[in-house]
């Protein structure tokens, strides 16, 4: 990949009209030739108007996701079979890339056949404990990589020809699609790296839309399980014993890893969202094995 190659980034959108600009804003400004690239918006069934945000921007285009309305990866499955690009990059509308973030993410490939780039949570003093939850815990793009050999599709960098001998997302998916589909293409020989350079930056969930998404992924966990001859010793794990207090010693290796001193004053707080979520994640584990 020493030439330029053309890309196309691929973005679902569900209801985040503040989003969608903002991330567009941010890809009008990359430093990437932009006659190397377009972007392909897919509507996954909006409640408001997605075409208004998206049209003044010339390197966009937008579809419509009406199959499976509710799966992100249906709605990228509709992009890829339309991308011209000899690269294709997911990216989420929660994310907004930084100035170089497609031209590092497009090197990181000379070198690989799948990239995953760095998602820094934008979190600060003012922030509650949720969103700083949030931000310790999901979406851990470097770990991911580098010790499970899987990347998330908020920002992945993908060789076109993968997609031609793995396939595509499985249909209908609500989450754990992106995890399923690099776990099987890096069985299948094909190298996952990761890259602090190719950054984008989100913004953390409170709260409430924290339990709703770790009931939503819950529930799509027992079906990997199974897959990967898992489910005896995660059903003990995650189900069986969902109700004990997690390990406060991670949550303090968490937090001693970040540069950010003014979390360790939400030790307690965080500690009682990590358990309640451990709650929330065995029922929906369990709502996934009776499905």
């Amino acid at each position: 990949m020493d030439k330029i190659p053309f890309v196309s980034i691929i973005m679902p959108v569900y209801n985040n009209e503040n989003g969608l600009k903002r991330t567009l804003s941010a890809l009008n400004l990359q430093s990437y030739p932009q006659d190397k690239w377009e972007l392909i918006v897919i509507d996954n069934k909006s409640e408001n108007y997605p075409e208004e945000i998206v049209r003044p921007y010339i390197f966009a285009k937008l579809l419509k996701e009406d199959c499976f309305p509710e799966s992100p990866y249906s709605a990228r499955n509709r992009g890829l079979e339309i991308a011209k690009g000899d690269v294709i990059v997911f990216l989420d509308t929660t994310c907004i890339p930084v100035i170089n973030w497609l031209e590092e993410g497009v090197k990181a490939l000379n070198i690989a056949d799948m990239v995953g780039g760095d998602v820094d949570f934008d979190i600060n003093e003012k922030s509650s404990a949720g969103e700083i939850y949030d931000s310790l815990f999901n979406i851990q793009m470097k770990s991911s990589v580098e010790k499970r050999k899987v990347a998330k599709t908020c920002n992945l960098f993908i060789k076109r020809n993968v997609f031609e001998s793995v396939g595509k997302f499985p249909e209908g998916l609500r989450s754990g699609g992106d995890v399923r589909w690099t776990a099987l293409a890096n069985k299948m020989g094909y190298s996952i790296l990761f890259s602090n350079e190719a950054k984008v930056v989100m913004k953390p969930r409170k709260l409430p839309d924290l339990i709703k998404k770790q009931y939503r992924v819950a529930k799509g966990q027992p079906k990997i399980w199974k897959e990967s001859n898992l489910l005896g010793k995660n059903l003990i794990k995650k189900v069986i014993l969902c109700w004990l207090p997690p390990n406060p010693k991670e949550l303090n290796e968490r937090i001693s890893s970040t540069n950010k001193s003014f979390i360790k004053e939400h030790f307690l707080s965080l500690f009682f969202i990590g358990w309640l979520l451990r709650l929330v994640n065995g029922a929906g584990n369990l709502v996934g094995l009776l499905k």
